[in-house]
């Protein structure tokens, strides 16, 4: 099939990829990288919905920067150790729920057959075996979409033309894109902020939101700017919510306060959230849920949190630059959102949700959504420091930490 250009709404609201450093436990530290920091995949600016018409073309391709190139592999690691897998989610697991550690079963075998591991892992630490994840869009048996047939050097010349998703088999729906940095013992996940829709030419009930990006900290009197963007067919409604970090089930509706009622006819969100009183010195968790006329429902969540404090202040967010790459991605990273002044960019937030508000086409083939290529760069004298590894810092507890079911 021709590649085709899949269809993105609200293209200039852009999103930062939040990278998570693992930590590892000291007993499965039997190969020679076992504790070093796992090489993260990195997503430059992009558009926080994509909708994938497959009527016009199914094929999307979404940029990948790297921020080193890893590729030599120790002698006690496995022959494809030190590689990327990406994966398209039916459901946004929100900023608590922990991906397994590995992806299936023949990765856990190998790694026991070469002694990295003493014991093989339970069946819900591996991704296509976790019960979590066996129910799809459509009455699929998996909710787990693989976007690369085969995993992807982390090297220049493998990310140079991005990552490209042929959508023809996968059940109609939205995804979320998660990728995978495979180095047993342990693996590291991160996060491609925004939703791709696939579907048939007919929208469906879909939002998504790109703040807070990172834990970001707001003033009760000043409140907190929530953006993202929505769409959906006629009728569709997104209800914008909080709830407190220390809820103990956020599964639970109830836990969930709303805050404002929108029409996904909009196509963009760009509401303030005013933070009642008792909300001082609490975390807040923010979604958006988009509701269709049919009763179908789609929850998504933003990346990061929001600590409330007292006063009338401006929030403190700092100034977050595109994340470096150790490759010259030569493409325009202007656009989009900027989350240090909660400013959307230059599109116009009441543009038709149906339209296509700009080309994701780029020189490495039709339907990318930004960046024009890689090759290797060594200018590395960035005056500010990469502030990314804040990311990494903030977050990185929590993706290694034993999955508690």
């Amino acid at each position: 099939m021709a590649r085709g250009r899949p269809q993105q709404v609200w293209a200039t609201v852009g999103a930062f990829a939040v990278a998570f450093i693992v930590e590892f436990s000291s007993d499965l530290a039997v190969a020679a990288n076992g504790n070093m920091p796992r090489t993260p995949a990195l997503y430059p600016h992009h558009a926080c919905l994509t909708v994938v018409d497959r009527s016009v073309a199914s094929d999307f391709t979404f940029a990948v920067h790297i921020p080193f190139e890893d590729t030599m592999i120790s002698e006690d690691e496995l022959p494809d150790s030190r590689q990327f897998s990406f994966f398209g989610l039916c459901r946004d697991p929100g900023r608590l729920e922990l991906l397994p550690n590995w992806i299936s079963t023949d990765d856990a075998d190998r790694a026991l057959e070469a002694a990295i591991i003493d014991t093989l892992p339970p069946a819900d630490d591996i991704l296509l075996e976790d019960p979590a994840w066996n129910q799809g869009h459509d009455g699929a048996d998996t909710c787990v979409q693989g976007i690369l047939e085969e995993r992807l050097p982390i090297s220049c010349a493998a990310t140079a033309d991005g990552v490209a998703w042929d959508t023809t088999g996968v059940p109609a729906g939205n995804y979320v894109i998660r990728g995978y940095t495979f180095a047993p013992p342990a693996g590291l996940w991160t996060t491609r902020i925004g939703v791709v829709q696939v579907n048939d030419g007919e929208l469906l009930p879909v939002a998504t939101l790109v703040s807070p990006v990172y834990d970001a900290k707001a003033f009760l009197q000043a409140g907190y700017r929530v953006l993202g963007c929505m769409a959906g067919p006629p009728g569709t409604m997104v209800s914008l919510q909080w709830a407190s970090t220390a809820t103990d089930n956020l599964a639970d509706d109830a836990a969930w306060t709303e805050f404002a009622a929108l029409d996904a006819a909009q196509g963009a969100i760009d509401e303030l959230l005013l933070m009642p009183e008792q909300t001082v010195y609490l975390g807040l968790f923010l979604r958006a849920v988009a509701s269709g006329p049919d009763g179908s429902r789609w929850v998504g969540h933003a990346p990061g949190f929001v600590t409330v404090y007292p006063g009338d202040g401006e929030s403190d967010v700092p100034e977050v630059p595109p994340p470096p790459d150790h490759c010259d991605a030569g493409g325009d990273t202007s656009g989009g959102a900027d989350p240090s002044t909660g400013d959307p960019g230059s599109g116009d937030p009441s543009a038709d949700a149906t339209s296509s508000a700009a080309d994701e086409t780029s020189s490495a083939g039709a339907g990318h959504d930004g960046g024009g290529g890689c090759a290797c760069s060594t200018n590395r004298g960035d005056a500010n420091p990469p502030l990314w590894w804040l990311g990494l810092a903030v977050a990185g507890h929590r993706l290694r930490r034993s999955r508690a079911r």
